[in-house]
């Protein structure tokens, strides 16, 4: 492989790494003197226009995260027929080898791995990007123990590709060729996942909670001869208790692991940071308070507490086994039942025991013992305040203000920022915390010679400042319609991140705002056909021809397709097919007497543009009425039909945050 050149600078050395849908190499890079990995898609996807198309926007936009979890993304090509994605090497295990390998891990470790991920995970989901795909195979541990999951592109590329429909909803419906393929993304899969539903942020907390259960225990939670079984163990069966296998998992991280797989997305943790918040808090309780394993009542006869309580420790200061149970003869009994000779009980060296005791008090901060003293948690809740654009010492000053302690993190290139200025940081802006709280920032190394800064998003004046910063001269700039607000940067050419030397010109396109004549095609797809009727009418668009379609993914009435995709600028006037399901032959269920519906006050929102969701949980689950849908602050509001069955809430999120909620009664179309 060492003769074959990649796109003129990337010498192939040697292949390490083969998965479904791409075949890694090692290569070093002619130019800036460095080796990298190279991702090399597999001619089946490749041939996959949709796909690729996908696949280049996805991946790009993961290209312009910089966080010191995500596997830094360098390059994303084509040559000939051969597409690739040019990423940092790491040197170190893959996630999965390592649970193989070795089987369970400690739990201090395991903790450790799960914060970082989702350390990673809540800095995408800020960027509006779901992962879709988080698995211990996409997890890359570097010999220092840092943890970097990668393959953000491809798999929200794939599932795009597939003409909406997700694809362990496909595998559930027809067992075909990709079985083999995704049997070891299905383990991880959400319940949202497998049935085709709506896929947000919390799918990916799902999966991490699979993750984390398979760190702790050496194993997956569900398993089966084919993806459409663990598919559907996903989705029916109750998640089964990790200190069942491991009993020296502490109860404090396995609340976390259920909690993050519940079956219902509203369950789960509200974000990824708020995960991160849980494992901390439950790592530092069990610190404090060391449990052998995570027992349940019904398990610990009453009898033998007193025994643990007395032997918890031997002379030697470490845990002793659990207590033997008395049999009806007196005689201990061992784990098969049989009887064996009890031990005297070790006395415990009291010296060693006070130097343990004194050690665990001198390791509690002051704020802690406080608390415990006192009562009530004296550290308040606070929002994360915003230090980027600051030098670290600064940043620092600040901290003390809000009783924060900042900690410097890697050093990247960054467009956007200045050498020495922090350009990301973890917890993020806005982000839920307590005071005492440590937050990590990241600090620019200046923008990387020869690279394109990033105009999307900024204004055409902060544009072309920021062109003539790094050496740029401004090339053609044109205006369309588009959702963004007039004059904001929609895209540009060469994209962000990519090297171009100083001196050349970069395009860029301005939005306009909507044309007179001009309106956006809204999104229709999962929406009920009287809801979708409606959206179009309010749009100034004409509903074309209707036409249905037998569907065992989608409940009868509900949209499964649109001539024309969501959020192109169209005509007034224009007409728009939709096919909507009919069903699976079975009867369906009415939505009462009534349709309910609600208005989403948009003066609510904290971003001039933002991303509308609205969920409903009724008697039949969770679905959305509106799901990740753009919307204008400045356009004032809208009306949601409501769609479900029996009784329920209604909850209406703005990008990340939920700003109202409601009970609703179908059968009388009652909202409260």
């Amino acid at each position: 492989m060492s003769t074959r050149l990649l796109a003129g600078r990337y010498e192939l050395q040697e292949k390490i790494g083969d998965g479904g849908m791409a075949v890694v190499y090692k290569a070093k890079d002619r130019v800036l003197f460095r080796h990298v990995a190279i991702k090399i898609l597999k001619p089946e996807f490749a041939q996959n226009a949709k796909f690729i198309e996908n696949f280049r926007r996805e991946s790009q936009a993961a290209a312009s995260m910089s966080h010191p979890n995500i596997v830094s993304i360098y390059d994303v090509g084509r040559e000939g027929n051969i597409h690739y994605i040019v990423m940092e090497l790491i040197e170190g295990y893959i996630l999965s080898d390592l649970i193989n390998e070795q089987g369970a891990m400690e739990w201090r470790k395991a903790v450790e791995i799960a914060k970082q991920i989702s350390s990673a995970l809540a800095f995408a989901h800020k960027n509006h990007i779901i992962h879709r795909d988080v698995k211990p195979h996409n997890v890359l541990l570097t010999k220092d123990g840092t943890a970097k999951i990668t393959d953000f592109g491809i798999a929200s590329a794939l599932d795009s590709a597939k003409d909406g429909e997700n694809t362990a909803a496909r595998l559930l419906r027809t067992a075909d060729t990709d079985a083999t393929t995704i049997m070891g993304s299905v383990h991880y899969f959400s319940p949202e996942q497998a049935r085709g539903g709506y896929v947000d942020e919390k799918s990916d907390i799902y999966s991490l909670g699979i993750v984390l259960y398979e760190m702790l225990t050496g194993q997956v939670p569900f398993d089966g001869e084919n993806p459409v079984d663990v598919a559907k163990k996903h989705l029916s069966e109750d998640m089964p208790y990790p200190s069942a296998i491991n009993p020296d998992i502490p109860p404090k991280i396995e609340e976390v692991v259920m909690k993050a797989t519940s079956k219902l997305q509203i369950d789960r943790y509200a974000s990824a940071d708020e995960m991160y918040d849980a494992l901390t808090e439950a790592e530092f309780a069990t610190m404090m308070s060391p449990g052998r394993a995570a027992r349940h009542a019904e398990e610990v006869p009453a009898e033998i507490e007193a025994d643990a309580a007395e032997e918890v420790l031997d002379e030697t200061g470490e845990m002793q086994a659990a207590p033997e149970i008395e049999g009806d003869e007196g005689k201990a009994l061992d784990k098969k039942g049989k009887k064996k000779e009890k031990k005297p009980k070790k006395k415990i060296d009291k010296l060693k025991l006070g130097a343990i005791v004194l050690a665990l008090i001198l390791a509690l901060p002051i704020s802690y013992l406080l608390s415990s003293f006192f009562g009530g948690d004296r550290h308040k809740e606070i929002k994360a305040p915003d230090f980027r654009g600051m030098t670290v010492e600064t940043a620092q000053e600040m901290a003390q203000e809000y009783k924060l302690e900042i900690k410097e993190g890697n050093q990247v290139y960054s467009s956007d920022y200045e050498a020495g200025l922090i350009c990301s940081q973890s917890p993020d802006v806005d982000a839920d915390i307590r005071e005492g709280k440590t937050i990590t920032v990241t600090v620019s190394k200046g923008a990387k010679e020869g690279t394109v800064p990033n105009l999307v998003g900024k204004s055409q004046a902060d544009a072309e400042y920021a062109l003539k910063k790094y050496g740029y001269k401004v090339g053609t700039v044109t205006v369309e319609a588009n959702a963004l607000p007039e004059g904001i940067v929609v895209s540009q050419t060469p994209a962000a991140g990519e090297e171009s030397k100083p001196g050349s010109r970069v395009s860029f396109v301005v939005s306009s705002g909507k044309g007179e004549d001009e309106t956006f095609v809204p999104l229709l797809y999962s929406s009920t056909k009287d809801a979708a009727i409606a959206m179009l009418e309010e749009a100034g668009l004409k509903v074309g021809n209707i036409t249905y379609e037998k569907s065992s993914t989608f409940a009868e009435g509900v949209v499964i397709w649109q001539s024309v995709e969501a959020k192109a600028t169209v005509k007034t006037g224009t007409a728009i097919d939709i096919k909507v399901s009919s069903g699976n032959n079975e009867p369906s269920q009415g939505t009462g007497s009534s349709t309910p519906s609600i208005y989403v006050d948009y003066s609510q929102a904290a971003n001039d543009v933002f991303w509308l969701t609205v969920t409903i949980s009724d008697e039949s689950g969770t679905h959305n009425q509106v799901t990740r849908a753009q919307r204008i602050k400045a356009d004032g509001g809208e009306r949601v039909t409501l769609e479900g069955t029996g009784t329920g809430s209604v909850t209406v999120i703005f990008d990340n945050n939920v700003v109202a909620q409601y009970s609703v009664d179908f059968n009388t179309g009652t909202v409260k």
